[in-house]
Parts: C-alpha cells; structure tokens; sequence
C-alpha cells in the first residue's frame, strides 16, 4: 500500500490528523470504553480538536495522529503529541477502537511516537496523562517505560501522570 504516512512501523501508519478523520473519531469516542475515560463528545467538539492538532502541526511541528493499519489503511485509532500549556509538558496519547484492542498497538503506535520525537523536539521528557482506574493504558505506559512522575488533575478529571524522558 501506498503511503503518504508521517511514520510507519511493522503494522501500523501514523498521519496527522485532520477534518477529514471526524466521522472515524465520532465513531470511536461513541465506543463505551473510549467514552468511559475519555468521554463522548460530539462530532462540532471534534472538529474543534482536529483543527487544534492542526495548530499545534503547524506552530510545534507535532500533535495528533491517526493510527491505521498498514496493510489496509483500516483505521484503528489514534496516538500523537499533545501540548499542555498549563503543565508546561507534552504528552504522548493513545486511544483504539474495540478492535484494535489486545494487540499491542497502542504500545507501537506510541513507541514510534516517542522514537520519532526524540532528538527532534526540546521535549527532555514526555508525559501520559492516564486515570487511576484505566488498567489498560496504565499497562502501555509501563511497557514503554514510564513511571509515575505524580497526581493531578486534567479537565476536571483526577489522572496519574506517567512520564518518560526522551534526552
């Protein structure tokens, strides 16, 4: 398959996000798992978020990313940058539909992620912003290294901030 990909991996494409991505992110964030801990919200908030991430592209040089299968483009969810001015950090981010779950993608899509960002960017450590009760991206970020760097709050929600450092 032909690609105009960012970063490619074993499996995986990596492209930044963009408006023509919202109707697969409407669908994922409908998923009552994505919604559980990154919760639902409408497809007009969503296209408000991709033109951020194309902001962020444009004045960072990094930000969101879809994830799609390399052999048949399917998408699969996403992953990318994300900087929080408040916190004065970057995080690196991770959500997938139902199918792509258990396979380890999040884990490649997320590696690559941080592989491709160090060295590129001023960024001494990244972090990822995970509730207490995700099990699941608890679990991703320890398989990339991370460790818990400290408690907060992010958009009204209590989150254990993982952190990695990529100098």
């Amino acid at each position: 398959m032909s690609s105009t990909a960012l970063i490619e991996t074993e499996r995986l494409l990596l492209e930044p996000v963009t408006l023509a991505d919202i109707d697969e992110f409407v669908r994922l964030h409908q998923d009552p798992e994505v919604a559980r801990f990154m919760g639902s919200p409408d497809r007009e908030w969503l296209v408000g978020w991709a033109a951020g991430s194309t902001r962020e592209w444009e004045e960072l040089g990094y930000g969101r990313m879809t994830i799609r299968d390399r052999e048949s483009g399917t998408f699969l969810g996403r992953t990318g940058l994300k900087r929080w001015p408040q916190f004065e950090e970057t995080e690196v981010g991770w959500a997938l539909g139902p199918g792509a779950r258990g396979r380890g993608i999040a884990t490649e899509g997320a590696a690559a992620t941080l592989e491709w960002a160090a060295g590129r960017f001023d960024l001494p450590y990244v972090t990822a912003m995970i509730q207490p009760a995700n099990a699941p991206s608890i679990a991703v970020a320890e398989r990339l290294g991370m460790e818990s760097l400290r408690e907060d709050e992010l958009l009204g929600v209590g989150v254990t901030v993982y952190s990695i450092r990529l100098d």
